[in-house]
């Protein structure tokens, strides 16, 4: 197990799911092994082969069922988030209707398909939106094909879209286990006093590499006029760029938890 921890300190994702496969094929009534390596393979993007494991692990050991059952569903979250980012706005994605999400779907769509010019002008009507209130209304992400909006794995399986401006508050909780790391924990406030558990994504959905599906790096893609992320998250802030976690602890947070 250290030569798996060690491969994920070091960055090397693809070597930390190789010395996983090879313990597991070792010693396959390990199920702490297996979960490891489920865990490993969520980090990788690998959600269908993390899927068929889950269920593979449940049969084993039924008693893991209810902690089994809340990964399948961010499993099924986090799908319907790459379908979007693919240009499919699945019925497990939850938003609120109006101008800006039709400009973000429409933005999605075009650039997938790689009209950059069309994507552009749809960032623009996007760009156009921002301005509602609240104490998180300023706060764009960097990547110009998400702008406003935050994007959150719910429990129930459904991939939320908030706007920032519908944000009251973001409470984070600590990361206690590696998935944490990438799909934080958190408590989600809106403005209009609902609120509730979910998992909010580090990295962006594009992430290809080791280094920044695990969030150790940002990189960013120029297509024409738009820039998107690979990587850390980073979101906008005045002039000042912020990770989530930077993001969660800045004034502007201690004045939505005041408030």
């Amino acid at each position: 197990m250290k030569g798996i921890i060690d491969a994920l300190a070091a960055g090397q994702l693809q070597d930390a799911i190789d010395q996983a496969q090879s313990l597991v094929k070792d010693d396959p009534a390990n199920l702490d092994l297996r979960a490891k390596l489920i865990e490993l393979l969520c980090l990788d993007g690998q959600l269908e082969r993390a899927d068929d494991s889950l269920a593979s692990l449940v049969k084993r050991q039924p008693e893991w069922l209810g902690g089994a059952a809340n990964l399948r569903q961010l499993l099924r979250a986090q799908q319907a988030r790459v379908a979007f980012h693919q240009g499919q706005l699945a019925d497990d994605v939850v938003a609120a209707p109006g101008e800006a999400l039709e400009a973000l779907v429409d933005l999605k769509a075009k650039l997938f398909a790689g009209d950059v010019e069309g994507a552009t002008k749809a960032a623009e009507r996007l760009e156009a939106t921002r301005g509602g209130d609240g104490p998180f209304a300023e706060v764009r992400d960097c990547d110009d094909s998400l702008g406003p909006y935050l994007e959150c794995l719910g429990t129930d399986g459904k991939f939320y879209l908030w706007r920032f401006d519908e944000i009251a508050a973001i409470q984070l909780h600590g990361a206690t286990s590696p998935i944490e790391t990438i799909w934080r924990r958190a408590q989600v406030i809106l403005n209009d006093g609902r609120e509730g558990e979910v998992f909010i994504p580090l990295t962006y959905a594009a992430s290809s590499d080791s280094r920044q599906k695990l969030g150790r790096e940002t990189d960013w893609q120029e297509q024409g006029q738009l820039v998107t992320g690979l990587g850390l998250k980073l979101f906008l802030v005045g002039d000042e760029a912020m990770t989530l976690l930077e993001l969660a602890t800045s004034d502007i947070a201690e004045t939505s938890h005041a408030g």
